[in-house]
């Protein structure tokens, strides 16, 4: 692939993300409204999250931006791990902004209101076809920022079908405490979610392994190479969970330069088929 044609790819790439950016943002300004004006929890609720996602998608464009720049003497790793400054920045709106929400749905279930269900419809089926738009235009990317800034969107249409369907069963039975029920089943998966991304960028912080990594399978692959006599040192770490470092120090009984680094190279391949993208490899001879 040429040089041209990566540059390209990233344009699009942005430009889709971009694109998604301003369809959200839009609709989230709608959002609030509409859940002011329908008297629902249950819109209030996802619009507080689409808040969240619209942030999450600037930031993606954003840091999809930064994390392509070259590695500095200020930043020798490059700026991978900035992608890790939007998660955090994401995850504690949500976090805010949800709570907020089942408090007020916690005395809306004590003190139930009745809301505009028809409203509540048209805002829905408004909402899917916003964000049907959103996960279009980025679903057929295929970098991983843009495949995620998808599913985010993805998972924000599958909460207005909620909204959606609340809406049509209190058009017929007039049923007030569905909308606080749901509002608090779509910020209770909201905060599931946080929690669970929360997890993985700790992860990356404390320099763990990598989740779609097993150290003792990848220590046995290494081992099948042939001249390695043992493996004294093997680390993994992520910098932003899409791209892997490794540190390896191994003893072998290859003598000859050229067959080191052979051997080297082989090593790498089964790295990189590992997501490991930097690493730095110590070969020593072996004392036996």
């Amino acid at each position: 692939m040429s040089h041209n044609h990566i540059h390209l790819h990233e344009k699009e790439t942005g430009r889709n993300i971009l694109s998604a950016f301003f369809i959200n943002l839009t609709f989230t300004i709608v959002s609030i409204i509409g859940g002011w004006l329908t008297n629902s929890m249950a819109i209030i609720s996802d619009s507080i999250h689409d808040l969240g996602c619209t942030i999450s998608i600037a930031l993606a464009w954003l840091f999809e931006r930064i994390a392509g720049h070259k590695p500095t003497s200020r930043f020798t790793f490059g700026y991978r791990r900035f992608t890790l400054l939007g998660a955090f920045i994401n995850a504690f709106i949500l976090l805010g902004g949800s709570s907020v929400v089942l408090h007020e749905s916690a005395k809306r279930l004590m003190h139930p209101q009745q809301v505009d269900a028809e409203g509540m419809l048209w805002f829905a089926l408004l909402a899917i076809l916003f964000k049907g738009i959103a996960v279009w235009r980025t679903w057929k990317g295929t970098s991983v920022n843009q495949r995620m800034v998808s599913l985010h969107l993805l998972g924000d249409c599958l909460g207005w079908v909620a909204v959606l369907i609340g809406s049509i069963i209190m058009l017929f039975v007039k049923t007030p405490l569905l909308d606080p029920i749901l509002s608090v089943c779509i910020s209770l998966y909201i905060l599931y979610n946080v929690v669970h991304n929360l997890i993985i960028v700790f992860r990356i912080v404390l320099e763990g392994v990598p989740s779609n990594i097993d150290l003792t399978v990848l220590r046995n692959e290494i081992s099948t190479l042939s001249g390695i006599s043992a493996i004294d040192t093997l680390r993994v770490w992520s910098l932003d969970n899409e791209h892997h470092a490794a540190e390896i120090h191994l003893s072998t009984t290859v003598k000859d330069l050229d067959e080191v680094e052979v051997l080297k190279k082989s090593l790498r391949t089964i790295l990189e088929r590992y997501g490991v993208t930097m690493s730095t490899i110590e070969v020593a001879p072996s004392l036996t």
